[in-house]
């Protein structure tokens, strides 16, 4: 007779470990819906907690040239989102690493409120109707 395994239940450490790599990428969303290929690798955000001491860094590569838009939206406690800035509007930008900088300031020039931020990033392949979008976010509090 064949016994069926108990149910696996996550240590404290495996839990642990799962919490620090969800952190350590940023608590990046992959692109929406299914491709069959893709434009953006590496995208990170650095510093991912304060953007208020030092800007706020967007690293990303494209694998081939692509029309590239950099939103910054806050996120209230109810998940509505409003426009903060827009970093760069659907740029044409050549293959390889790129950097992009937020300094954490609004539309205003003055510095935003401390919050939930997403860094929205959107590419889409000339002539092609798909777009990639990635989501990252950042918490920002004055220190």
């Amino acid at each position: 007779m064949i016994r069926p395994l108990p149910p696996h239940r996550a240590s404290g450490a495996a839990t642990l470990l799962l919490a620090l790599a969800t952190a350590a990428l940023g608590a990046c969303t992959p692109p929406v819906g299914v491709t069959d290929f893709v434009i953006v690798q590496g995208y990170r955000v650095s510093p991912t907690f304060n953007a208020f001491t030092q800007p706020c860094t967007i690293q990303y590569s494209l694998d081939e040239p692509a029309l590239v838009q950099i939103r910054v939206v806050r996120v209230d406690p109810d998940g509505n989102k409003e426009l903060v800035r827009q970093i760069t509007q659907e740029r044409r930008e050549t293959a390889g690493p790129r950097t992009a900088a937020w300094r954490g300031v609004g539309p205003s020039g003055l510095f935003a409120p401390q919050g939930e931020y997403q860094i929205e990033l959107y590419a889409r392949l000339d002539g092609s109707d798909r777009t990639e979008a990635w989501t990252l976010t950042t918490i920002m509090f004055r220190s």
